[in-house]
């Protein structure tokens, strides 16, 4: 879990925070997003969701740009089984190649875009991808006073794991689905309720100091989903569908105001 820095948070209308869904390589498509926002270097901060890399015709690329542009990362799984194959050929550990996908019931093995990526990237580039939190935690209430401070994540959040330190690691790069009858452990299939769902209805049970609302990518299928307290911003670029961005600034009123901007892909 790592903190938004404060010196990140615009403090006028003049910056923005911008949050974009899964790019999974799609360099040309992020471009076109940021032009379509209007993004400015000097003042608006960029968050990506996780799954940046991979299955995209040009991750290096994405990569470059997300550094050129200091731009905030959230480790997705794509990022995480790169690392952990990075990792095995360095001798730095013994485990699977591959990271552990519970949908899949066991370790997937890792992509053949991603062994080019191993073989193309930096070091620099290597340890940016490795500096992405699995949660960022944003303490800025940028969708309103009843609906709390805001965790960007790559998947999702348990609703029932009541510190954001303590959220599964698999959970947080794979959940989409909660199995019944009391929706309290994640399914490793798309059966069950999805996850957001639940997450919603329990936020409603708080108070509004403790409640939370996250910003997550990674279920393509399911793609554009926003809820009060949950924003999916995965809109399946890398299929042909689209990119989307969530741009959130200050309306000079002491509150925010937000919108969404999408580029065919």
């Amino acid at each position: 879990v790592a903190d938004f820095p404060t010196e990140f948070i615009p403090a006028s209308s003049d910056g923005r925070l911008i949050f974009i869904g899964d790019i999974h390589g799609c360099n040309v498509e992020f471009g076109q997003l940021l032009d379509a926002v209007g993004f400015v270097p000097s003042q608006d901060k960029l968050i990506l969701l996780g799954d940046f890399i991979s299955k995209g015709p040009n991750s290096i690329a994405v990569l470059e740009m997300a550094m050129k542009y200091n731009a905030a990362c959230i480790r997705g799984n794509h990022e995480n089984t790169l690392l952990r194959r990075y990792a095995k050929k360095h001798g730095q550990n013994t485990l699977d190649s591959g990271d552990y996908d519970p949908s899949a019931g066991g370790f997937v093995h890792i992509m053949a875009d991603e062994k080019k990526i191993i073989k193309k990237a930096t070091q620099e580039q290597i340890e940016y991808i490795d500096s992405c939190p699995l949660i960022l935690h944003i303490p800025e209430q940028i969708f309103g006073p009843d609906c709390g401070d805001v965790s960007a994540c790559h998947a999702g959040l348990m609703w029932n794991v009541p510190t954001l330190e303590d959220q599964d690691p698999a959970v947080l790069l794979y959940i989409r689905t909660l199995l019944p009858p009391d929706n309290s452990t994640a399914s490793p299939t798309r059966d069950g309720i999805l996850w957001n769902e639940v997450w919603n209805e329990y936020q409603e049970t708080l108070p509004p100091s403790q409640r939370r609302t996250v910003l997550y990518g990674h279920d393509a299928k399911t793609g554009l989903v926003i809820k009060k307290y949950s924003k999916g911003l995965d809109s399946r670029c890398y299929k042909g569908d689209y990119l989307t961005a969530l741009v959130a600034k200050r309306d000079g009123l002491g509150g925010w105001v937000n919108e969404l901007v999408s580029v065919k892909c």
